[in-house]
């Protein structure tokens, strides 16, 4: 059973607020996400080397913190393809050019939703109040969570792979015609992984699975 909801009835939308000053910033603390910061993290995933606030001075400064499951999205450029959206693992603080979305785990799963808002088009980030998403059962939304996800994580580590796979020759020289074609093969590989994953989001979301 599908049932179509706008987003904002099932999670909670949050704007940011001002950056605090840097004398509340803490070696240990609550991450900071800012626009720039967010772009960052998507290139190398270290969450730790980000900024960080210490929230019991709150009431002195102007910051929003969000909880772990959240989805954040940069304000801005949110048209472009490669959009930067993030899924918080932990608490963070959000500054004023982010947006959060909180999702309510008892009608729509995190990892659901972080892949739906991947596919879909945002136009600008205040039509997020306004979107209309179709949530089918928990059990369903659980099932094609796991295989996007699965699919995700061997997409995040092709570089890793990729740098190890081409750094062989110069401790294997006589394997190096062997190397080149592994290599080759693995990059055809991930390149369909990505279609892959394009595919079935376009086929889950486009109803042709519910």
């Amino acid at each position: 059973m599908v049932k179509r909801y706008r987003l904002d009835e099932v999670a909670k939308i949050e704007e940011g607020k001002i950056v605090p000053r840097k004398k509340y910033f803490t070696n240990i603390g609550v991450p900071l996400i800012t626009a720039e910061n967010l772009k960052k993290l998507m290139l190398d995933g270290d969450i730790e080397q980000l900024p960080k606030v210490n929230v019991t001075f709150k009431k002195h400064f102007k910051c929003t913190p969000v909880p772990a499951k959240t989805i954040i999205l940069t304000k801005a450029n949110l048209k472009d393809i490669n959009k930067h959206i993030y899924q918080c693992e932990n608490e963070v603080c959000i500054a004023n050019d982010i947006v959060a979305i909180i999702p309510n785990e008892t009608i729509i799963l995190s990892d659901y939703l972080y892949h739906f808002l991947r596919w879909y088009q945002i136009k600008e980030w205040h039509h997020l109040y306004h979107i209309s998403i179709d949530i089918p059962m928990k059990d369903i939304q659980h099932n094609v969570a796991q295989v996007l996800n699965t699919i995700q994580l061997l997409l995040k580590k092709r570089e890793s792979l990729m740098t190890a796979v081409e750094g062989l020759p110069q401790h294997f020289e006589i394997f190096s015609n062997q190397v080149d074609n592994h290599s080759e093969s693995l990059q055809h590989g991930f390149s369909q992984a990505q279609y892959l994953y394009n595919d079935l989001l376009h086929k889950i979301f486009n109803d042709e699975y519910k």
